[in-house]
């Protein structure tokens, strides 16, 4: 992964509110649109595909940007990542609790044994390894709803500088809570 992924999903946001604080909503919200196509182009260009999340996320703002211009509100932008997120914690619940299959465990297995190769040699780091993935695939959905419900309360209720810290890097220090959890959790149970 090279850092121009990291990006992706987030220049929309961003631009949308710093454009909405020095133009308007209506130019921050095409803009948005405008380069969440762009991001499509990008992954298509540099990736030679475009996954399914990529698609659903694209529509998903693509829908919440008819609907903030069509009703002059961009309260519809800002609850897109809550849709995405209910979206997200759908599918790890899912794979875990109704098909018994947890979700990063199949990943890691899809794409990742080869990939990690070497660094899990170790029983015990393997072991510590595949318990927080499973930990992980297990608890992940819940931390999505919890990411959902601060992104929704913010986006009704706070600045929208605010509801951007939560969205954007609130979203990356769940994720850092979670996988902290999770593999604290593994190593508890060597």
């Amino acid at each position: 992964m090279d850092s121009s992924t990291i990006w992706i999903g987030i220049l929309p946001v961003l631009v949308f509110v710093i454009l909405e604080s020095v133009s308007g909503k209506r130019v921050a919200l095409i803009s948005a649109i405008v380069l969440a196509f762009l991001e499509l182009i990008f992954s298509l260009i540099v990736y030679g595909a475009i996954d399914e999340l990529t698609i659903i996320g694209f529509v998903l703002v693509g829908i919440a940007v008819f609907l903030s211009l069509k009703t002059d509100n961009d309260l519809y932008f800002k609850l897109q990542p809550v849709a995405l997120g209910l979206i997200f914690a759908a599918i790890f619940l899912v794979f875990y609790f109704v098909l018994d299959k947890p979700l990063l465990i199949v990943m890691y297995d899809k794409y990742m044994r080869g990939a990690v190769g070497n660094l899990l040699d170790d029983d015990a780091k393997r072991f510590v390894f595949l318990k927080a993935m499973h930990i992980l695939s297990r608890d992940m959905g819940f931390w999505f709803i919890l990411h959902a419900a601060l992104t929704c309360w913010a986006a009704l209720k706070l600045s929208k500088w605010w509801w951007f810290a939560i969205r954007v890097p609130g979203l990356y220090l769940i994720m850092i809570l979670a996988c902290i959890v999770a593999i604290r959790s593994a190593i508890a149970s060597l």
